[in-house]
This record gives C-alpha cells, structure tokens and sequence, in this order.
C-alpha cells in the first residue's frame, strides 16, 4: 500500500475494527469518539461524556498531565465496580498544540481476580505449614491427657456426678483429635492419584451412606443427571468432597425437606450442583466459606469446605458458593481429563 493510499485509508474503520478499546478526548476533556470495544466496556451513550464524569480515580487530576503533553503508562481507574487499565497519549495538530489524547483501556476483571487466587494460594500454603506443626504438637499432649482421665474415670462410679464430668471431657477431647484430624488432612493433603471414577457411582454411595440420617428427619434427596460422568480424578478425594457438600445440605435442610442433586456432562468437564432447601448463606458470610477454620457452626473446625475447595484446585477444578430462591447451592466444575 503506497503512502497515497494509508493516507486515504479510512481511519474510522480501522477504529472500528480493532478489538482494543480506544476514546478519543477533546482538551476539554469530553469524549468525542469510541470505538465500538469501547462502548461495549463502558456504555454506549458515552460520547460526548466527560472522561472524569465515567471514571472514578482516589487519584485528583489523574488525566490532567496528558493534556500537558505528558504520557500516561499502566493506570487504573474504576467504572461501577469494574477496574479498568489505561494508557493515555497527546494528540497534537500540525501546530504541534495538544488538542486531545487518546485513550486505550483494557478490563482487569479477570487478572485481578487470578492476582487474588494466586495471594490466596500463597495465604493457603503458609496456613497449611502452620496448621501441620499446630496439630502435631497438640495432638501428642492431647494423647496425654486423654489417657490419664481414662486411667481415673476407672476410679468413679458410673452413677456419679464426677464421672458423668469426665465423660464430658473425653468427649471434647475427641472433638479436638477430630478437629486436629482436619488440620493434618488440609495440610498433607496428597498429590492426586487419578483414575477413571464414575462420578454417579461415587455420588449413589454417598448419599446410601445418609440413608438412615435421611430417612429418620424425612428428607428427599432428588437426582438428575445427563451424562455417564467418567473422568479422572482421585477417588477417595472426590469422595471427601460428595460427603462434605452433602453434609452440609443435610445439616441446612430442616426435617420433611429436599435436597437436588443435579449433575450434566459436556465436552470437557462435568458440573455438579448440590441444593439445599435451608434459610441460605448470608451475603456476608458468602465469600469467607473457603476460608480455613471460619465456621458459623457451634461444632466443627471450619476446614471441611476449606479441604473441599483445595481438593477442586488440585482437580484444576472451581468451586462456588450462592444462594437460589430455596436455600444455598454449590457447584463444582471439574476437567474431565480423559
């Protein structure tokens, strides 16, 4: 293409081809025209805006240097809640006077949210170290204790207050040996050792396992599958994860209530959904289920969802807490990996 003709090409196309968001701003800061990247990431009727009407910056005058002929590298600003990076250069007319610059923008939804997996990784690791050390130096005074009350409940009598005391205290001491338990299982937690495993199989077993628990409060667990749910994983951590979820809706579902089992197999993963009819998550209490050791629960360490969630990560799988109109739900998406 010859000069002539890159003169003559029609810049408006270009703009409106690239899939790179762009706005061009008068020195007045108004935006004059968007690409069509650009009104898909911010609105369409944002021409003729001012720049500082749509971004919102703690920074004062964050655009105000490039209007003084300075360039602006890797910045970020936020539109309704979305965090958008932008780099900014003048334009200038044949008269070398600034009338504008140029905007390109790029949504950083996704890096930030692999930024905060990456230091949640890093949190988890160091977490998983602590908590390997905390339960080996409990658990061997734990063991101590448990038997030198053993050693004098033999000199009680079944029908004293003394000894209805110290059945009490060996039972919490069996509740910390369960809790330590957990804390080893977070933070040993094997590599996988994957096999082809029928996730229906393993579901089916779980929920004949709750048998007796679902029949005695009267709750109806329904399935719904679409598929054959082959894949490869590790069996027995697949299995810690069915048991934990299940659980969990067994203990959030009231007596006489549902729990839905729904699972579909396409191309390259299987998902799995688990309802329960309960009274929800709190909207606050949402983003913290994964955390290690955070319960809202009188009993229990707070790692069962924690190990969940590790267990999915190692499946290079992803787990996710809401609410629906009848309770909470959690859904796992897994690579089939076959």
């Amino acid at each position: 293409m010859s000069q002539k003709e890159i003169e003559q090409y029609n810049i408006g196309d270009f703009l409106t081809s690239i899939p790179t968001s762009l706005l061009l701003v008068d020195n007045n800061k108004k935006i004059i025209k968007a690409n069509p990247a650009a009104k898909k990431l911010l609105g369409k009727n944002i021409e003729s805006m001012s720049i500082d009407e749509i971004f919102n910056s703690k920074e004062q005058g964050i655009f105000d240097k490039v209007f003084r002929g300075k360039t602006i590298q890797r910045r970020e600003v936020e539109v309704d809640n979305i965090p958008i990076g932008f780099s900014a250069n003048p334009v200038y007319d044949k008269g070398n006077k600034i009338t504008g610059a140029v905007l390109i923008l790029r949504d950083l939804t996704i890096i930030k949210e692999m930024e905060e997996s990456l230091r949640m990784k890093d949190r988890l690791a160091v977490l998983g170290e602590m908590a390997a050390g905390m339960a080996h130096e409990i658990r061997n005074p734990l063991a101590a204790i448990k038997a030198g009350i053993e050693y004098l409940c033999k000199g009680f009598n079944e029908e004293s207050k003394s000894y209805n005391y110290i059945q009490i205290i060996l039972k919490e001491i069996k509740r910390l040996d369960y809790i330590l338990s957990d804390m080893t299982l977070y933070a040993t937690l094997k590599p996988s050792n994957k096999t082809n495993v029928n996730l229906k199989k393993l579901i089916n077993n779980t929920i004949i396992m709750f048998q007796e628990e679902l029949k005695e409060r009267n709750i109806q667990v329904n399935e719904q599958y679409n598929g054959e749910f082959t894949l490869m994983a590790d069996e027995h951590q697949i299995i810690t994860v069915i048991n934990n979820l299940l659980l969990n809706a067994i203990e959030a579902t009231g007596d006489d209530g549902e729990i839905e089992v729904l699972a579909e197999e396409k191309k390259d993963n299987i998902t799995l959904i688990i309802k329960d009819y309960g009274q929800g998550i709190p909207e606050d209490i949402l983003p913290k289920v994964f955390i290690p050791f955070f319960t809202t629960k009188s009993k229990g360490s707070g790692l069962g969802l924690s190990i969940v969630n590790r267990i999915i990560q190692n499946h290079n799988g992803v787990i996710r807490a809401y609410n629906w109109e009848n309770g909470a739900c959690f859904s796992i998406k897994i690579p089939k990996g076959l």
